[in-house]
Formats: structure tokens, C-alpha cells, sequence
């Protein structure tokens, strides 16, 4: 059975200019994304996963620009649209949610008003009719009062609070696409695993697909179907999630996702030592412990398909799977 396409990502690479010079964020950057699939985007802080979510958005701002490559939404090049027309599209058929929610969320508006704002934008809904879609939308996601929440501002709810109203500002609509940015970040276990049970009930029961962008592999292993590893704007690796953990293949990915097994197979130094500036070859090679004489002197290493599904760009893969 084929999967319907609703994202396409291919070749992305944008550029953000600083007194430095050129900082390539992201390079070569591929993925697809099927209709209600939640796809996993895992790398450190830094490694270009908000890059990609706001290049897709078209929200990069005035020092950066999408120097090449393709976004398509369905059929639509949204690469190529009037601003006019992507606004349009932001909130309804491709939303996003960021990490610190309190810092985004209007400080002056109540947050019924927020809500009721995006409805209101994209819809012919009476305020009756927002209203009470608002309300239900806080009930759903575990928000205690929710009607008294409706006439509070951002200030006066906690960080987890405000995480879940940014969440169903997110989704209320909900958009084909959904960029999840670092959702469960800085948040205390029992708001974490109400979020995560939210978001896994909200995608099941509607056909939203999902970015999920992260540096944390508990959450991976709890919501995404596919993972994808970035370092530094690169994709090294992607996989099935079961395959990825099982079957690491990338010197990365395996000290990313199974730090206590590095430990016996050493992939990566632990000290930080001189990167190579030379933006063409493997981010890591200096790094890695595992590179040989071919990752110093070629190019970095296109995607190759070691089984169905499982992708990595490396000339030393590791080969053994993990029991």
C-alpha cells in the first residue's frame, strides 16, 4: 500500500550571515513525511532541527535565507507562494510549537483571545462557536479550570500550562502538518507524560502528521514512527525507531542513542578537539573515532539504503546489532 505524501523536503539547504561570514545551518537536508506519521528528528542542541522547522514555516529571519532545495505541501510549492498565501497556510495546513511557549504566547492577550484568534483566521466560526471549541480543546489536553485558564494571561500560568495551550493552538485546527519544537523540554515528569499522552491520543485520532523535533530519545521512543540524526545540519542516519535502536549505524547515532553500550564500542571522543572547517566532508571527522583515511579526504558521504528503510551516510558504518 502506498503512503500518501504530504511533506516533501528535498535538498534544503539555508544560510544565515553573520559578521563571521556564511554559516551553512543546514545542508542537504531530505525527508518525507506520510499522512499521519510522526517523523523524529534527534540531534543536539544546535545540530539545525529549529533550522529545518522554521525553514519549512518560511519563518527565517532577515539574516538567514533558503539558499536551495524544495518544500512541498501536497502539490503545492510553498517555496514559491506570495507571503500573502503562506500566511494562510501557517496555523491551518502546517503549524509549529516551540520550546519556551511563555516567550511566544502574546503577554498582553488572554489566552482565550489567543485561541479564539486562530480560529478566527482561518474560519467562519461564530465566537460561541470558538469559544466552546476552545474550551473543549483545554479539557482535552488535562488544562485544570479551563474556562478561568480562557480569561487568564501567559504570566499567570506555569511553563507546563503554557506548553499545552501553545499545543492546542497548534493543533486545534488541525493542520496537516505539525512541527513540534523540543515540546517536553524543561518540564516536570508528570507534565511531560500528560503532553506525550495528548499528542499520541491527537494523532490518532485525526490524520495530522508530525515533525517531531527533539534532542531527547526517551521522547523518540515514546511518539515517532521514523527517526532521522542530524549533526551540524547534516543527515547522518534514518530508520524505522525500532531499527535505529536496535541497529544504530552511524558512529553518532550510536553514542547518541545507546550511551551506555559506547561505553565497550567506543565511537566518539570525549574531549571536543579542532573541527574541520572544510563545510564539504564529514562534520565529525574529527571527532570520530571510527574514521579512516577516505573520511578525511572526500566529500561527505551521500545517503545509502543498507536495508529497506534504513539509510546512512558514512563510509565506516558500524555493522553489529544490538541485542
Amino acid at each position: 500500500m502506498v503512503k500518501e505524501e504530504i511533506l516533501l523536503v528535498k535538498d534544503l539547504h539555508t544560510y544565515f550571515e553573520s559578521p563571521g561570514g556564511t554559516k551553512r545551518a543546514i545542508q542537504n537536508i531530505s525527508l518525507s513525511l506520510s499522512k499521519k506519521q510522526v517523523l523524529g528528528i534527534i540531534g543536539e542542541s544546535g545540530s539545525g532541527k529549529t533550522t529545518i522547522g522554521l525553514s519549512i514555516m518560511r519563518l527565517i529571519g532577515s539574516d538567514g535565507r533558503i539558499e536551495k532545495g524544495v518544500i512541498h505541501l501536497g502539490q503545492r510549492d510553498i517555496l514559491s507562494v506570495p507571503e500573502a498565501e503562506m500566511r494562510a497556510i501557517r496555523g491551518k495546513d502546517i503549524s509549529m510549537t516551540f520550546e519556551n511557549s511563555s516567550s511566544i504566547l502574546n503577554p498582553s492577550n488572554s489566552i482565550g483571545d489567543q485561541i479564539r484568534e486562530i480560529i478566527g483566521i482561518h474560519t467562519n466560526l461564530t465566537y460561541k462557536e470558538s469559544n466552546e471549541l476552545t474550551l473543549q480543546s483545554l479539557n482535552d489536553i488535562g488544562i485544570q479550570n479551563a474556562r478561568n485558564v480562557m480569561e487568564m494571561q501567559p504570566r499567570q500560568l506555569s511553563a507546563g500550562a503554557c506548553q499545552k495551550v501553545m499545543l492546542v493552538m497548534s493543533t486545534i485546527l488541525q493542520p496537516k502538518v505539525l512541527i513540534t519544537d523540543e515540546i517536553t523540554r524543561n518540564l516536570d515528569i508528570i507534565t511531560q507524560a500528560q503532553i506525550s499522552d495528548h499528542f499520541r491520543r491527537r494523532i490518532s485520532k485525526t490524520d495530522i502528521s508530525t515533525l517531531l523535533l527533539t534532542n531527547d530519545p526517551g521522547i523518540l521512543a515514546q511518539l515517532a514512527d521514523t527517526v532521522i540524526v542530524i549533526y551540524k545540519g547534516r543527515k547522518l542516519e534514518q530508520a524505522p525507531i525500532q531499527e535505529i535502536f536496535k541497529r544504530p549505524m552511524h558512529p553518532y547515532t550510536f553514542q547518541l542513542l545507546r550511551p551506555m553500550e559506547n561505553r565497550k564500542l567506543k565511537t566518539m571522543r570525549s574531549e571536543s578537539i579542532d573541527e574541520s572547517v572544510d563545510p564539504d566532508i564529514c562534520p565529525l571527522v574529527a571527532k570520530c573515532q571510527r574514521a579512516i583515511s577516505k573520511c578525511r579526504a572526500s566529500e561527505m558521504p551521500n545517503e545509502t539504503e543498507i536495508e529497506t528503510g534504513h539509510q546512512v551516510a558514512c563510509y565506516n558504518p558500524i555493522s553489529v546489532p544490538i541485542d
